[in-house]
């Protein structure tokens, strides 16, 4: 753990920024603004005032729809961390700090597509790309016969 994440996420508890977040997420607020520092720093290895778009997109997209939080603070995740990259910026802490922030309510639809709705992240759909072979069209190994009287057959 990184004593100066920690030490952020706490501090952001004290900042205007905080005090203007909705009641229902001011509660998990600190825990969700380390644990997006930390994804953020631990991706490429970075120092929380070396993160950059690269880092918050992947701790956005990656771990973000992970954390187990109650649907309301889940839903305003990209709110909460737009605010706390704002506040960084405003501490001296985080350059670039608002446009990180801007970056995060961009990717919040991103965010919210690949959020399942009972938590964690939304696996898509595999899809066959392949057409569905039907028993009377031409087989596929190009013999030239109905695909029941070829390689149907063949176990």
């Amino acid at each position: 753990m990184n004593p100066t994440i920690d030490d952020w996420a706490a501090d952001f508890a004290e900042t205007t920024a905080y005090a203007t977040l909705r009641d229902a997420l001011k509660e998990h607020a600190v825990s969700v603004c380390a644990s997006f520092l930390h994804a953020a720093c631990d991706h490429p290895g970075l120092q929380p005032s070396e993160i950059d778009e690269g880092a918050v997109k992947h701790a956005m997209l990656d771990h973000m729809p992970e954390l187990d939080l109650p649907p309301e603070p889940r839903k305003g995740i990209p709110e909460i961390l737009s605010a706390f990259l704002e506040s960084l910026q405003d501490a001296g802490r985080l350059a670039g700090g608002r446009a990180l922030g801007q970056q995060v309510l961009v990717l919040a639809k991103a965010y919210h597509d690949r959020c399942a709705l009972g938590g964690g992240i939304r696996i898509p759909p595999v899809r066959n790309a392949a057409p569905k072979i039907s028993r009377n069209d031409p087989c596929p190994c190009g013999s030239g016969k109905k695909y029941k009287k070829c390689c149907s057959r063949t176990p």
